[in-house]
């Protein structure tokens, strides 16, 4: 039986701008460059090793102007969402006004507040049998 998925976004020009990062190019960190014999690293701040080698040697990058982020795993997913109901507290309530990522699969419906997301980035969820990765 084909399973039938559609995932609606809302807002989703809103959306896009509002996950645009405010760092400015001279806010980000530089790399720190460690050498072990002949292989050239770069080290993020989870104290990861990037072997650099090959971008240095073949096409000149200087490896200390590299730009990273956090890492691998640096940002942890919502696994089992625990979504609320109707009544349940913390529900929000029918006037309040916010931007969610929503999905219904097989007449199940869910919405992922953009607020959340922002903190978390990916949801990993059931709906029944189905398994999603809800991402922003």
């Amino acid at each position: 039986m084909k399973k039938h998925l559609s995932i609606v976004l809302f807002a989703a020009m809103v959306i896009s701008i509002a996950g645009c990062s405010s760092i400015t190019e001279e806010e980000l960190p530089l790399a720190e460059v460690q050498r072990e014999g002949d292989t050239i690293f770069i080290v993020d701040q989870t104290g990861k090793k990037w072997d650099v080698t090959h971008a240095v040697e073949q096409y000149g990058f200087d490896a200390s102007q590299f730009e990273f982020g956090l890492g691998p795993d640096a940002i942890k997913p919502i696994i089992g969402s625990g979504m609320l109901s109707p009544g349940d507290p913390f529900y929000p309530s029918d006037d309040g006004t916010f931007l969610v990522i929503g999905a219904t699969i097989g007449g199940e419906s869910r919405a992922y507040p953009i607020h959340v997301l922002n903190s978390h980035e990916i949801v990993d969820d059931n709906f029944g049998d189905v398994h999603v990765a809800v991402g922003w």
